[in-house]
């Protein structure tokens, strides 16, 4: 363990499982959960690993140069993470998952994003809609390029058990350690739950075009095979672009911007979608969404000018405003992101933070400021990095969700 080559102090509440990690005179970065570890960068180029449950640092790594770890990927006994060099070239950088010492670095990958495949393989891929796509096996172990290939454009890729499937001009099912083709065919954008436990055997193709009507569907992973489609109606959804957000309860979330509105739909077994509500904001200035979340039988929208409005599934009365109000009466009015969690949601900004439940102000913090979105753990602690008062430092703190509650080294 290396906690001797960078200040880091983690204070903890064993009982309560809250813990709150500070790289004493520096900042950490922004954490990422796989399993039952916490990643984050640490000062001076090195990244750590700690116990999500207590916070206790399990290791700190040697330097590995600028940390990128919004990809972090975990294969079996090793942990890739993109770096950028002293060059400014974008790399891939694997530590032993139980030491933090490294194993190997790929000095040249023109990343878009990193994923593992079983417990030998990591994926690694670059290309948008529109330009030509890379990607390559590599061996978890080592390091060494397995296979490469290169497609019209990569829009979008899930990893289903051995198998690598690919969006961008139609879908692909590559085979994670040998790269050969297992399938192909089918048009449409694939669907992913951020968070969610997905299911090995099947995925799901979202479909919207000119000339064809909306609709969802589940194919089998292994053969690209169309197991089930759900069709939406053309007329509801006319205005609305882009592809919905997957939430609980087999329901999809559609926001539209320019016309304020937002709409739920259950598809879950369903030849045609089933509507579950749909709500308008004001037509106030900035009365449009610009995040929305569900989770349980409410729907929350966040406007563009940091308001937070609730609405209640199955009721006839529209979106209310909800009032986030912090110690001496202060307001927030500067919020910038909804983050679903199991059973709540967390509105945050540059303005403090708050938690929401059954569409209802449980607490608000207008001294805490969190810099980046927070990370829902499970339904009792949640994380986020925010700023000391001070300024002089940036923490990482595991909260409790009902009450908000941080501890202060």
């Amino acid at each position: 363990m290396a906690d001797d080559k960078v200040p880091l102090s983690v204070t903890a509440d064993a009982e309560r499982r809250l813990w709150t990690l500070r790289a004493v005179g520096a900042g950490v970065g922004h954490p990422v959960v796989v399993g039952g570890t916490v990643y984050v960068a640490v000062p001076g180029g090195r990244f750590a690993a700690l116990d999500v449950g207590s916070g206790q640092v399990r290791w700190c790594s040697d330097v590995v140069a600028e940390v990128w770890p919004w990809h972090v990927a975990v294969a079996g006994a090793v942990v890739a993470v993109p770096v950028r060099t002293e060059t400014e070239r974008d790399a891939v950088t694997a530590l032993d998952a139980a030491t933090g010492e490294v194993r190997w670095t790929r000095r040249r990958s023109v990343l878009r994003g990193i994923a593992a495949v079983g417990d030998s393989t990591f994926v690694v891929w670059s290309g948008t809609s529109g330009e030509r796509g890379s990607i390559a096996g590599v061996d978890a172990l080592s390091g060494e390029t397995l296979w490469e290939d290169e497609f019209e454009g990569i829009e979008g890729l899930l990893v289903r058990g051995e198998l690598v499937i690919l969006g961008g001009g139609r879908f692909r099912a590559l085979h994670g350690r040998s790269g050969d083709e297992i399938w192909s065919g089918g048009e449409g954008t694939l669907l992913n739950r951020d968070g969610g436990v997905e299911d090995a055997a099947v995925f799901l193709r979202w479909r919207s075009g000119y000339r064809e009507p909306k609709s969802l569907a589940v194919r089998a992973s292994d053969t690209g095979e169309e197991l089930a489609e759900t069709l939406f109606p053309e007329k509801a959804l006319k205005h609305f672009y882009g592809h919905p957000e997957l939430v609980d309860g087999g329901r999809v979330l559609f926001a539209r911007a320019f016309e304020r509105g937002i709409r739920l739909f259950a598809y879950a077994g369903l030849d045609r979608a089933e509507s579950l509500g749909s709500w308008k904001l004001g037509r106030l200035r900035y009365g449009t969404p610009r995040e929305v979340a569900c989770v349980g039988d409410w729907v929350y929208a966040l406007n563009w000018s940091g308001r937070v409005y609730a609405a209640e599934v199955g009721r006839r009365r529209g979106l209310r405003r909800l009032t986030m109000r912090g110690r001496y009466e202060r307001v927030l009015w500067d919020l910038d992101h909804l983050t679903a969690g199991p059973g709540y949601v967390l509105a945050s900004g540059r303005d403090g933070v708050g938690m929401l439940r059954d569409g209802r102000v449980l607490w608000v913090w207008d001294t805490v400021r969190p810099d980046f979105r927070p990370v829902p753990l499970d339904g009792d602690r949640f994380l986020f990095r925010a700023p000391s008062r001070n300024g002089k430092e940036t923490r990482l703190y595991c909260a409790d969700v009902e009450t908000g509650r941080r501890l202060l080294p």
